[in-house]
């Protein structure tokens, strides 16, 4: 029901989390805030629960959970009041009024509905958006959650290499992704990170394809874009073989230009650079190539306790990278009913530079693909 990051849950990381979010309540002038998203909850208490209210003040916060979490949370949570929730709204009511308050903060990502409903328990309150005091803490990856993201993304290095190496005649892309699945479930991941891409021959011009019972073929591109969840931390990563034999010289060089381009971008990242002018530089790469249509989507984008976070990549982006934060270089390129290519890496922004995660070769390569001999 419940799983703990490896870093200790009672280690002081969580209590300071808690406390810079206090200190924005403060600095904002809200009494209190609501946390309601189950990605924050994790990241303030260490705790995996479908359903809590996490109500920090400037002075306190408090946990309240159902009886389905009530002893993890008192196991796992030693920084904030766990308190037994029986009747979700009267008891988050009953603990609002407590202090009398006059301005409460909530997420962004709350849907409409239920602030409206914690509005009519407090008819009189300003409620406020908030959500940024939890999200820009989240952006700068600690050390132990980065440690955390590499498990992820070495975890993820390892399904794809023992899937690709095991593909067999009469193989469908749906045959592989549920490999995917079994690898992951086999070595521990506790989930993917997203449902996972695997689109074969004209199929792998769609970014976002789901894959279907397609027999896969000699000579043609097969495209895995996936990633896994490891105590709560997600990795991304996207490569591309080529099937038994090289496939036609116009994909081959549509290979060769997109690892040209996501090559310049990674060479790029460093503390500082702007994540539009990271866009800018894949995506001119491609258009040197008359490619620059092709490339129908962003750079990138964050990866965290979930799979997209801030920082976004794309031409329209107005931020810039930071040390600490983890994000994916993954251009492509795209021709209707041929065939695309999205090559992705994980990338931690270091003091320095950059350290990339994802560790598969990214040189071109066939992989091995027999077909059956004629009868």
């Amino acid at each position: 029901m419940s799983t703990s990051p490896r870093f200790d849950p009672q280690s002081r990381e969580y209590g300071r989390r808690v406390k810079k979010t206090q200190q924005g309540l403060a600095r904002r002038k809200l009494d209190a805030m609501v946390v309601y998203d189950r990605h924050n909850t994790f990241y303030l208490t260490g705790l995996h629960c479908s359903f809590s209210y996490l109500v920090i003040s400037p002075r306190e916060a408090f946990l309240l959970v159902d009886g389905r979490y009530i002893e993890a949370a008192r196991e796992t949570v030693r920084h904030v009041d766990v308190r037994l929730m029986r009747k979700p709204r009267q008891d988050l009511g009953r603990l609002l009024r407590g202090p009398r308050p006059r301005a409460i903060g909530f997420e962004g990502s709350t849907a409409w509905g239920t602030v409206d409903e914690w509005r009519s328990l407090l008819p009189a309150v300003e409620w406020h958006e908030c959500g940024e005091l939890v999200l820009k803490q989240r952006l700068i990856k600690s050390p132990a959650e980065i440690k955390l993201i590499e498990k992820s993304a070495r975890m993820t290095d390892q399904i794809f290499e023992n899937v690709t190496g095991r593909i067999e005649p009469g193989m469908t892309e749906m045959d592989v992704r549920n490999r995917i699945r079994g690898e992951a479930d086999r070595l521990g991941a506790r989930a993917l990170s997203f449902d996972c891409i695997v689109a074969s021959g004209m199929t792998s011009s769609r970014p976002h394809y789901s894959p279907a019972e397609r027999p896969l073929q000699a000579g043609e591109l097969l495209l895995i874009d996936m990633g896994v969840v490891v105590e709560g931390y997600c990795s991304d990563m996207t490569r591309v073989v080529a099937l038994g034999r090289p496939p036609k010289p116009r994909l081959r060089r549509l290979y060769d230009a997109v690892l040209e381009a996501e090559q310049a971008a990674l060479a790029a990242v460093k503390p500082g650079v702007a994540c539009a002018e990271l866009d800018r530089i894949a995506r001119d790469k491609l258009k040197a190539r008359r490619l620059g249509r092709y490339f129908i989507h962003g750079l990138g984008h964050g990866v965290g306790l979930e799979i997209h976070e801030a920082p976004t990549l794309n031409n329209r982006s107005q931020q810039v990278l930071r040390a600490g934060m983890v994000i994916t270089i993954e251009p492509g390129a795209y021709l209707p009913g041929r065939g695309g290519v999205r090559i992705e890496d994980l990338v931690v922004v270091t003091r320095n530079g950059r350290r990339v995660l994802s560790r598969t070769p990214k040189a071109f390569r066939v992989a091995r693909y027999s077909t059956y001999p004629d009868p």
